[in-house]
């Protein structure tokens, strides 16, 4: 069987952690440098509106996004065929999907720049917030196959074996949204649309950076030789894929249901503060994507190769990491919390202050109970358990996320809406443990010490 560097190497706790911190700190540097990037500059240079509008336009970058994120399943089961000793399959895999997503996105970009007015009015998009979302889209639908090709760059650093990669890649990236922002917004004052030149110009440097990556000799996966059986390709990636896929659906259709409250109980205003709220909580809490993310592939390479105490000491070593880094966390958001919402609270958003401030206190409460529920979803996708984790993720996103944003204000007031988010983490968590028991002597973390899938 051919050995790979990095995903099938036996980890101690202290080397694993090492491994993913990489990719934890890739999440914590890409969610504050854009936080800070767009959502800073519109607050304080163009307006509280403008990051509303931001706000509103958010589900149109998850659906366009989504079918990278689908067939970015792909990582995981060429993760599964290295464990197989099948890496030059893999690196065929890889850049068949490459290809396709590409194409595709021409398709979907030509699309949103189309019916780029009807697509605004289904978001839920006011008179006030039009001009500033028409700015954006019409330069964002041009880079969308970039977005999408980039994406796919992102989800293989780990498996490449260059995980550190990943937050080289996306320092540069944000780095050069950051200054484009303030070249375009408060340089030469062009306001929303200088966000999305700059968007553009950060993700053709990504693109460019992966071409070059991936063309290279050292990396365990690169460009070969697409794979000719594209249809059964897209197939097996869709299943791998369709948890996070319906995930990232389902967050989608959660901002709309959270758009069209806020804008219903409040005001632009209201909406612009929850913006501000979640953009900062998501800048910590994305983290544990970073951890799940780069510990899935070590875990779908045993499965490759049927090694039940290594998947075994793994659980064990992630599960301790993840209640490492929710305090970590926790202590961090209420150390440095308030001083990266005092960024945002500025002439274009004193009336949001009292809000923002509001929910601040509330949002740390959730992250442990994420952590878990996001892991358990990821780990089970990377195991080939796609149906558990399509239902967790189900259940999470689109069904508890909903109802909770819907009822809490409908008893509590438009205040109740800062709560839905903990409620939603409190109910997944039950199904959450449920699964991970239900499963326990599928993969060998049970007493019993069976592993029944590793047959």
């Amino acid at each position: 069987m051919e050995n790979t560097k990095t995903i099938g190497k036996d980890y101690t706790l202290k080397s694993l952690a090492a491994f993913c911190l990489p990719a934890i700190l890739n999440e914590l540097v890409i969610n504050l440098l854009y936080t800070i990037d767009d959502g800073l500059f519109l607050s304080r240079y163009v307006g509280a509106n403008a990051l509303a509008a931001f706000s509103v336009l958010f589900p149109l970058f998850m659906i366009h996004n989504s079918p990278s994120i689908l067939l970015g399943g792909v990582s995981s089961l060429a993760s599964r065929k290295m464990g197989e000793g099948k890496s030059l399959e893999a690196r065929g895999d890889f850049t068949a999907i490459v290809l396709f997503v590409g194409i595709l996105g021409i398709f979907i970009g030509a699309a949103e720049r189309i019916f780029m007015d009807p697509i605004l009015k289904l978001l839920g998009t006011t008179e006030i917030l039009y001009p500033y979302a028409r700015d954006f889209v019409k330069i964002g639908a041009l880079y969308v196959p970039l977005t999408l090709v980039s994406n796919i760059f992102m989800r293989f650093f780990v498996p490449a074996g260059k995980p550190k990669m990943e937050l080289l890649a996306t320092t540069l990236n944000v780095s050069t949204n950051l200054f484009f922002d303030w070249y375009f917004i408060v340089y030469k004052g062009v306001g929303m649309v200088g966000t999305a030149y700059a968007n553009l110009i950060a993700t053709a440097l990504m693109v460019t950076i992966g071409l070059i990556f991936f063309s290279g000799r050292n990396c365990e996966i690169r460009f070969a030789a697409p794979s000719r059986n594209l249809g059964k390709l897209l197939k097996d990636s869709c299943r791998y894929g369709i948890s996070s896929f319906l995930s990232n659906l389902s967050v989608a259709f959660g901002s709309v249901v959270s758009n069209y409250v806020l804008l219903g109980w409040g005001s632009e205003s209201y909406l612009a503060a929850y913006s501000i709220v979640n953009n900062i909580t998501w800048v910590f809490m994305g983290c544990f994507f970073g951890l799940y993310g780069t510990s899935g592939p070590i875990l779908s390479y045993a499965m490759g190769e049927k090694n039940k105490e290594k998947l075994n000491r793994t659980f064990r070593q992630v599960l301790i990491l993840t209640a490492m880094l929710s305090g970590i966390l926790v202590i961090s958001f209420l150390l440095f919390g308030d001083l990266v919402a005092e960024l945002f609270i500025a002439e274009g958003a004193k009336d949001s202050k009292d809000l923002i401030n509001f929910g601040m206190k509330i949002a740390p409460y959730s992250f442990m109970l994420f952590g878990y529920n996001v892991g358990a979803r990821m780990t089970f996708a990377s195991l080939g358990n796609h149906r558990t984790s399509a239902v967790l993720t189900f259940l999470q996103e689109l069904v508890f996320n909903n109802l909770t944003v819907i009822a809490l204000p409908l008893i509590f007031g438009i205040k109740g809406v800062w709560f839905s988010f903990l409620l939603t983490n409190v109910l997944t968590l039950f199904f959450s443990i449920a699964a991970v028991y239900l499963n326990r002597d599928n993969y060998g973390y049970g007493k019993s010490g069976q592993a029944l899938l590793l047959r």
